[in-house]
């Protein structure tokens, strides 16, 4: 691809080009901001855009640190049992109940708190007999920090996984019909009071957001942590390319997972023949669903690769979130698998029930564990917000969750701090448009003559084999070639795994931007706060019919560490946007909406121009006077998205053109908050 591209002026050391436009006073941007006059939702496949009213209420709310003392002496878990289910699966379900002095089950009726787990309930809850805490609630296992304080706890493997019989087909039609049943066997058990709490992380919060979407009457609230949106553009095939990287992880994890119950039938003797039978069923998975799937992606199917039928929908809580009527409490996290997700959830809440989020920095195993801590004089840990928010709901005790703040996220850049809003997008985030130019710069004057274009050629695609045989990986070795997997992309895409050995290139995009087109604004003259999704209008064209576009956006100090703030990755050819669906801030519109069907394939005719519309995942950050804004241009990002075999083979070779001319105004919009909002 060539070496960096970079203006001439860009050559100055950064701290010395820094000293001299603050001594003169020339060439500094002042960012403006008027207030929001009309902005509309971002459409779901079901729903088109709404107008937006945006929440201005609750806007003195703070956070207060919640803890009450203990009810029970202890916990103590019931025999393991297994559910019946219409479909003619066993669920195995492990409940916990408060205990006596003498570790015996009190009687009574009480609240409960179910998690639906694709992970093993019996890993997690042996984890939770040995250090019980809330980790062990939200992954699925006992947590006697809330029996002892009048809970009962129901833990589920979903169909298809640990104990629990049947053929997954993850998180499809069929397991979501065991929620309904699940929900059904609770409420006819005599510990129940009525009030039923759904909780759980990841895999566990989307089943939660999924069954209140069910809208069963003893469904009463809902907490989910970093929790899946719109499973086609958030997560598995962003901007039409297949997350190798992700997939690789996740579903090693749940098919290794459910096939390893040799612990089970150590801990459970008396039911080794029925698991044993299960995890055939799980094995017969890998045939039946595992390489299907995963062939029919990588073979370019309609429905798999591309967001046609009901595959996908199905797969993504965003589509029924509007039929969520129980107050609902989301965390997510800056750089979370489901960056993009987290918010639009709350979007389809927030009009319709009580609505938090929270936004957590890191990636999604990071952001699970920053959301667990404390920060003094800022946010509770999720210990604390869990039990505020289930008493409640569930046990009808005042404890003020309603007059806490709406929206609170952590803000890049803002001194390892958090914001509060009363609403997302913030109320009062209007567009700013920079445009690209051909020195490089960046910065809101639109282009008046002809000016240089730049060109980048794809790099070579990475080799995907199969190599399912139970217990391996989906995917086989994966080699990254464009330099992404030296990136925050790296880390959010490995749910995190990669950022536990820490490298500089994750935290500063100089390494991975080398070999891209990088346009930097001059220092801006006083600070600007970002909060919202960003949209990178890109006119390009191409010497193949496929092409891909990956941005990223940075704050570059002035010492030139490029600081990450989100990214961006569109397929050219599915570069159809749907306007009635896309989100408008002032008649601006700042985030495309991509329909992703085999009808809306355009292949690009040959050094064709074309405008390229890329979904950029919402952010909040700050960046400071004297720093610089970063678009960053290249034809990859293989962290993040790969070609399906047959469009690899087109791409490969391929040379695009990134125009920046009068005719072709490339340009960045993003969303600026007054920075004295920040609070």
């Amino acid at each position: 691809m060539g070496s960096r591209i970079r203006s001439i002026v860009l050559s100055i050391p950064a701290i010395v080009l820094f000293i001299i436009l603050s001594v003169s006073g020339c060439n500094v941007i002042d960012v403006g901001t008027t207030p929001v006059t009309d902005s509309t939702t971002l459409g779901t496949r079901g729903t088109l855009s709404q107008t937006n009213t945006p929440i201005t209420a609750n806007a003195d709310a703070k956070w207060t640190h919640y803890q009450r003392d203990t009810e029970y002496p202890g916990a103590v878990g019931l025999p393991l049992q297994f559910i019946d289910t219409l479909s003619g699966d066993t669920i195995a379900a492990l409940v916990s109940v408060p205990a006596d002095s003498k570790g015996d089950p009190v009687p009574g009726q009480f609240p409960v708190i179910l998690t639906q787990n694709a992970y093993r309930i019996d890993m997690a809850n042996l984890m939770g007999s040995i250090v019980p805490s809330y980790t062990t609630l939200m992954i699925g296992g006992r947590d006697d920090f809330m029996i002892r304080r009048g809970y009962i706890t129901v833990a589920v493997d979903v169909r298809g996984t640990g104990m629990s019989s049947g053929v997954t087909h993850l998180i499809g039609a069929d397991e979501q019909a065991d929620y309904a049943d699940v929900v059904d066997w609770i409420a006819q058990q005599p510990w129940f009071d009525g009030n039923l709490g759904l909780a759980g992380t990841s895999y566990l919060g989307i089943a939660s957001m999924l069954t209140a979407a069910q809208q069963d009457p003893v469904v009463k609230a809902v907490f989910a942590v970093v929790p899946m949106g719109d499973a086609y553009r958030g997560t598995v095939i962003p901007g039409g390319m297949l997350n190798a990287a992700f997939i690789n992880v996740w579903l090693t994890l749940t098919q290794n997972l459910s096939v390893a119950n040799d612990p089970a039938k150590l801990l459970y003797p008396q039911f080794a023949d029925l698991i044993e039978a299960a995890t055939q069923d799980h094995i017969a998975a890998i045939d039946e669903w595992y390489l299907p799937t995963i062939n029919n992606s990588l073979a370019d199917q309609p429905g798999y690769s591309t967001d046609d039928g009901d595959f996908w929908a199905v797969r993504s809580p965003v589509e029924n979130a509007r039929n969520i009527q129980v107050p609902t409490f989301i965390i997510g996290g800056t750089n979370d698998i489901f960056q993009r997700c987290e918010p639009l959830l709350y979007e389809q809440l927030k009009n319709n029930v009580t609505a938090k989020l929270l936004i957590a920095p890191g990636a999604h195993l990071q952001a699970i564990l920053e959301a667990m801590v404390t920060k003094k004089d800022l946010v509770p840990g999720s210990e604390s917000m869990l039990l505020q928010w289930f008493d409640h709901y569930l046990k009808g005790m005042d404890t003020g969750v309603e007059s806490l703040p709406n929206v609170t996220q952590y803000v890049e850049g803002y001194g390892g701090s958090y914001a509060t809003a009363t609403d997302w997008p913030h109320p009062k985030a209007a567009p700013q448009r920079f445009y690209l130019h051909g020195n490089m710069r960046l910065d809101t004057t639109a282009p008046v003559e002809s000016e240089r274009s730049h060109t980048m050629r794809e790099p070579e695609a990475p080799s995907i084999e199969m190599n399912v045989v139970g217990g391996t990986n989906v995917y086989g070795e994966v080699t990254i070639r464009d330099g992404s997997d030296c990136s925050s992309s790296a880390v959010q895409w490995t749910l995190g795994m990669a950022g536990l050995i820490p490298q500089a290139c994750y935290t500063n995009n100089e390494t991975v931007d080398e070999d891209a087109l990088v346009y930097e604004t001059v220092p801006f003259g006083s600070d600007m706060y970002i909060n919202g999704p960003m949209q990178a209008d890109i006119w390009m064209s191409a010497t193949r019919s496929e092409a891909a576009v990956a941005v990223r956006i940075s704050d570059v100090d002035a010492y030139g560490k490029a600081t990450p703030i989100s990214t961006g990755l569109q397929s050219a050819a599915y570069r159809a946007v749907d306007t009635s669906r896309s989100r408008y801030v002032n008649g601006v519109m700042v985030q495309p909406w991509h329909p992703f069907t085999a009808a809306s394939h355009q292949p690009l005719n040959p050094d064709e121009p074309v405008l390229v519309q890329v979904e950029i995942f919402p952010a909040a950050a700050l960046v400071r006077a004297g720093h610089r804004l970063r678009i960053s241009i290249s034809p990859s990002n293989q962290e993040e998205g790969v070609w399906p075999l047959p469009k690899q083979a087109i791409a490969n070779g391929n040379v695009s053109t990134i125009y920046n001319d009068p005719e072709h105004p490339s340009s960045l919009v993003v969303l600026v908050v007054p920075a004295g909002e920040l609070k």
